[in-house]
C-alpha cells in the first residue's frame, strides 16, 4: 500500500529546525553539564519532527530532499566558518566586521541544526533505499512480488 502525504508546510518545518537549533545553541560541547540533557532533548524532539515530516515521502522525493538538506547545510556552514575560523586576511576582515558572541552562537546553531537535519534525512533515505520505509511495500509484499 503506497501512501503519499501532501507537501510539508514550510512553517512547520522551520519550527522543527528552530527547535534543533535551540538545542545546538544550549549545548556546551562535550563537557557534561546541566544544559546537556535539555539540549539533547531539544535536538531529539526537533529531529523527530523533521523525520516525521519526511517519513512518508517516496524514495525519489527523499533523494531530492537529501540533496537539498546538504546544500542548505553547506550554505549555512560557510558564514559560520568565515566568522569563527578565518584562514586568509580577507576572511579575517569579514570575520572581524561581523564578529560577536551572539552572531557566532546563532551561526553555529543554524549550521549545526541544518547538518543534523541533513544527517537525519540521509538516514531516512538510506533506510528507504533498502526497503525499510513506511510508504514502501512491506517485506511480505516484496517477497510475494518476487
Amino acid at each position: 500500500m503506497n501512501r503519499t502525504l501532501a507537501r510539508v508546510s514550510p512553517p512547520t518545518l522551520v519550527v522543527f529546525v528552530a527547535v534543533v537549533a535551540a538545542g545546538v545553541a544550549v549545548n556546551d560541547g562535550f563537557a557534561f553539564s546541566l544544559r546537556t540533557a535539555p539540549a539533547i532533548l531539544l535536538m531529539a524532539a526537533g529531529l523527530a519532527g523533521v523525520a516525521s515530516q519526511a517519513g512518508e515521502r517516496s524514495l525519489d522525493s527523499l533523494q531530492l530532499a537529501t540533496k537539498r538538506w546538504w546544500l542548505l547545510a553547506v550554505a549555512a556552514f560557510i558564514p559560520y566558518a568565515l566568522v569563527t575560523a578565518p584562514a586568509t586576511e580577507s576572511a579575517t576582515a569579514v570575520g572581524d566586521a561581523v564578529a560577536g558572541p551572539m552572531l557566532a552562537t546563532t551561526l553555529e546553531a543554524v549550521a549545526g541544526a541544518l547538518v543534523l537535519c541533513a544527517i537525519a534525512i540521509t538516514v531516512l533515505y538510506g533506510l528507504a533505499s533498502y526497503g525499510i520505509h513506511p510508504g514502501g511495500p512491506s517485506p511480505e509484499e516484496r517477497v510475494l512480488r518476487e
